[in-house]
């Protein structure tokens, strides 16, 4: 099991978008479809420092993802960039693989020099505490209630 660029495994892109849009629909605008998460993740293979999404791979299988985007949420444009699109694939849950993909994203944004990042979730606000982000905020996000955590990186 490794956790790897996209950028080197894009033959994934249609199975992480399938997951995506099971998982978040309900935070996309309503013509967000499977289709159009493909072309957004084609954003994620060029040469740019952001956007950048890592995956867990293990025998050719994709297990989860994470990334780092200059945003993630429409009504806090103030906040960038953001830890986003953590997802591990229920069957490889339980297994540490979040924390893995969360801290890739870290160690990445640590060594572009960025001084904090951002996230917001619906439901797992105490396990990124346990990974040292800090809760700024609750509000509501499209009719759901979420934490909007940061992560502040030490000088």
């Amino acid at each position: 099991m490794k956790v790897i660029d996209l950028k080197s495994a894009p033959q994934h892109i249609p199975q992480l978008a399938q997951w995506h849009h099971q998982e978040w629909a309900h935070l996309s605008s309503a013509d967000a479809t499977v289709t159009t998460l493909i072309e957004q993740m084609s954003e994620y293979l060029s040469d740019a420092a952001i956007p950048k999404m890592f995956i867990c791979e293990d025998a050719n299988q994709v297990m989860g993802s994470s990334s780092l985007t200059a945003a993630d949420m429409d009504t806090r444009t103030d906040l960038s960039p953001w830890l986003a699109n953590v997802y591990v694939n229920a069957h490889y849950r339980n297994k540490g693989l979040g924390k893995l993909l969360v801290n890739a994203v870290v160690d990445y944004a640590k060594a572009l020099g960025l001084q904090k990042i951002y996230l917001f979730t619906a439901d797992k606000a105490d396990f990124y505490q346990t990974l040292g982000w800090s809760k700024i905020s609750r509000e509501d996000y499209m009719g759901e209630m979420v934490t909007i955590m940061e992560y502040e990186f030490k000088k």
